[in-house]
């Protein structure tokens, strides 16, 4: 069996060839060096850009980031194998308006026999099981699933995600980080393009007109997202970093644009609006609360099509889930 360690720099020495390079360190944090690659009219702006959903932790030179994160933290998504232990997230860096998104996969890899030492396992088997996250796509009133996964451009896809406590007090769920894609496995897509970054803000709200709509009870979180020119008639995924928090300790935002005020708006409390003040910038937050918990979710295929492309058949016609509640249970964080 190849150790945790050769693995580790097989991994970044593959990365480095595209302007990258992966340290995954055995203390569950991870160093990564990125030069997004810009053209030389463009100027490197560490706001614009995310790994999963944490920004930057420093400019190391005029084109190159370093981001210093915990395996724990900023959406990694864990995946267990007879041979090895992957932690994997996505670089993403907004060039909007004139320019697509520069996007570049990241990956961990270790030996089961030293990921097993990593607190972040421990803290996953110490909490499987504590509450079920789900998400799926809604009809237009949100009374049933939807009957059809093809939405024109420019209609509302109602999307709805809930949890439900199996051992625990009340909880509250938010929608940190959301990626569309075209492949469940992110780290396969061809394309992505960030919906919801910068915990909880949905920047498809300032460029169009989608939004979080009013709650019916805290367990459950909706939104209207306006379908856009994204990988027009093919499938589509949406990767989603789900959170619950304890009602009473709530440490998450969710913020949409309000397009005619010209101003972000907080969707429990718009007389707290401040808060997502961050929302085109860097968003910073608590990671210490032992009050939340967490799961990825993946929701697909669908499909975003203009009225004159031809129809075309779906690979399934339902939606389907994937994530770290269904295999491996919830996180709970801070433990």
């Amino acid at each position: 069996m190849i150790s945790g360690r050769l693995l580790l720099m097989f991994v970044a020495a593959a990365m480095a060839q595209n302007d990258l390079s992966v340290d995954c360190g055995g203390d569950d944090s991870v160093t990564v060096r990125w030069r997004p690659g810009l053209d030389l009219s463009q100027k490197l702006d560490p706001f614009r850009a995310l790994l999963g959903n944490c920004p930057p932790s420093f400019t190391v030179s005029d084109d190159t980031l370093l981001f210093y994160v915990l395996l724990r933290d900023c959406g990694f998504l864990k995946q267990v194998t007879a041979d090895r232990v992957t932690y994997s997230n996505m670089l993403i860096y907004d060039r909007r308006p004139e320019l697509p998104f520069i996007s570049q996969s990241v990956q961990c890899v270790y030996d089961p026999a030293v990921s097993k030492t990593t607190a972040f396992s421990a803290v996953e088997d110490e909490n499987e099981g504590l509450a079920t996250f789900s998400m799926e796509l809604m009809n237009s009133d949100f009374s049933t699933p939807a009957q059809s996964m093809r939405f024109q451009l420019g209609s509302n896809i109602p999307i709805r995600a809930t949890v439900e406590s199996r051992s625990h007090g009340p909880l509250k769920i938010f929608m940190e980080s959301c990626v569309a894609a075209t492949d469940a496995n992110i780290s396969r897509a061809a394309q992505v393009h960030p919906i919801i970054t910068n915990v909880g803000c949905l920047m498809e709200s300032k460029s169009g007109n989608s939004s979080f709509l009013p709650r019916r009870h805290p367990a459950e979180i909706r939104l209207y997202l306006q379908a856009f020119k994204f990988a027009l008639g093919q499938n589509i995924f949406l990767h989603c970093d789900l959170e619950a928090w304890d009602i009473q300790s709530v440490d998450r935002k969710a913020c949409h644009y309000m397009q005619q005020q010209r101003r972000w708006e907080l969707l429990d409390d718009p007389s707290q609006s401040y808060v997502c003040s961050c929302c085109e910038s860097t968003c910073f937050w608590r990671t210490d609360s032992t009050k939340g918990m967490s799961a990825r979710k993946v929701l697909g295929p669908f499909v975003m099509e203009d009225q004159s492309q031809s129809d075309t058949s779906l690979d399934t016609q339902s939606s389907t889930e994937h994530g770290l509640c269904s295999s491996a249970g919830c996180l709970l964080k801070g433990v």
